[in-house]
C-alpha cells in the first residue's frame, strides 16, 4: 500500500473511531435522543484527537532530533515538565492563575520547554541509553515535584493528582478547552515542515551540515514546537471565573505516556522512514490510540470507565520493552 493509500484508510478509519467514541458513554450506547449523548461527549472526543495529534507527531519530531527510537514526550520528561509548570503556578499564585484563559496553558509552555533544554544539556553528546536515563530522571523528578504541590495545595490538589493519573478527559467542555485545542493543531501543522530537516539529521549533523541545514536551528525549532505540544495537550484552558474554575477545572488529558512512541513507530511500519509522510502520519495515529484508549476505558466499564493513561501504558510499555531489547541486541 503507498503511503498516500494508507492515509486515506487511516482517515477513513478515524472518522469511524470518532462515531464509535461519539456512541459510547456511562449513560449507554447510542447517540440519545437527537445526538444528545453524543454532543455531551464530543468534547471530550475532540480534545483526545487534538492532544493525540501533539504527542504523535511531537514523539516522532523528537526522535528524529535525538535519533533515539526511544524517545517520547511522556517519557522524555517533557510532558512531567508541562505538569510541573501548571503545579508551579498554581502552588505559588493560585489567585492569578485563572485570571487569564492563557495563564496555565503559558505555564505549562515554560515547564516543557524548560525540561527540554535540561534533557538536551545533560543528553548531549552521549548514547541513547544515557539520554533516555536522563529523561526517566527528569521525568521522575517533576512528578515527584507535582506530587509535592498538589499535597500542600487546597483545592488544587484534586486537579493536579488527576493530572498526573492522566485523567483530565473527563472533564472537557468546549467553553474550557478551546485554546490547549487551538495550540495542538497550531503545534502539529508548524511541525510537519520539519521534514526535510528530520531527514538528513538521520545522516548524521555533519551530513546534514552539508546538505545545508542549520542543525542548532532546526533542533531549536523541533524541541520548541514538541514543548509546545507537550504543553497543549496537558495545559488547562478555563473561564476567569474563579468558581468556576475551581468547580470545573479541565485540561485536555494530563499526564500520559506511550502515544508519542507508539505513533511513530507504527507510522515508520506503514508509510516507510521519510519524515514528510512519517510525521503526519504519527499524528493521525496518535490521535486514533488516544482515542482509542478513551473509548476503550469507557466502553468496557462506563460506571467507573479507566483513563486513557492506564489503557494506554498497559498497551504501551510491553513495546517498549520489547523496542529496547530489540536496540540492545
Amino acid at each position: 500500500m503507498t503511503p498516500a493509500r494508507a492515509t486515506l484508510a487511516g482517515l477513513a478509519g478515524l472518522v469511524a473511531l470518532v462515531a464509535l467514541a461519539l456512541s459510547v458513554g456511562a449513560q449507554g450506547f447510542g447517540w440519545g435522543d437527537g445526538g444528545a449523548w453524543a454532543l455531551l461527549r464530543a468534547p471530550r472526543v475532540l480534545a483526545a484527537l487534538a492532544a493525540g495529534l501533539a504527542l504523535g507527531i511531537g514523539g516522532a519530531a523528537q526522535q528524529g532530533v535525538f535519533r533515539n527510537p526511544l524517545a517520547d514526550p511522556g517519557l522524555t520528561g517533557v510532558f512531567g515538565g508541562a505538569l510541573f509548570g501548571i503545579a508551579l503556578l498554581l502552588g505559588v499564585a493560585p489567585e492569578a492563575a485563572w485570571q487569564r484563559a492563557w495563564f496555565l496553558p503559558a505555564a505549562a509552555f515554560a515547564g516543557a520547554l524548560g525540561t527540554s533544554a535540561l534533557l538536551v544539556l545533560c543528553g548531549r553528546g552521549g548514547s541513547s541509553a544515557r539520554l533516555l536515563l536522563t529523561g526517566l530522571g527528569l521525568n521522575a523528578f517533576t512528578a515527584a515535584g507535582t506530587l509535592v504541590i498538589a499535597s500542600r495545595s487546597g483545592e488544587s490538589r484534586e486537579l493536579l493528582t488527576n493530572g498526573a493519573f492522566g485523567d483530565w478527559l473527563g472533564m472537557a467542555t468546549f467553553e474550557l478547552t478551546w485554546l490547549p485545542i487551538l495550540l495542538c493543531f497550531a503545534a502539529t501543522l508548524l511541525l510537519l515542515p520539519s521534514a526535510r530537516a528530520l531527514d538528513l539529521l538521520a545522516f548524521g549533523e555533519d551530513a546534514a551540515r552539508g546538505f545545508g541545514i542549520d542543525v542548532s536551528g532546526a533542533r531549536r525549532h523541533a524541541v520548541l514546537l514538541t514543548a509546545l505540544a507537550a504543553a497543549a495537550a496537558s495545559a488547562v484552558s478555563t473561564w476567569p471565573t474563579r468558581h468556576v474554575a475551581a468547580a470545573a477545572a479541565t485540561c485536555l488529558v494530563g499526564q500520559v505516556a506511550f502515544i508519542g512512541l507508539l505513533a511513530p513507530h507504527l507510522a515508520r511500519k506503514i508509510v516507510g522512514p521519510r519524515h514528510a509522510w512519517v510525521l503526519p502520519c504519527s499524528a493521525f495515529l496518535g490521535a486514533a490510540l488516544l482515542l482509542g484508549a478513551d473509548t476503550l476505558g469507557r466502553g468496557l466499564w462506563p460506571q467507573a470507565p479507566l483513563s486513557a493513561a492506564a489503557v494506554t501504558a498497559v498497551l504501551g510499555a510491553p513495546l517498549f520493552i520489547w523496542i529496547a531489547r530489540g536496540r540492545h541486541e
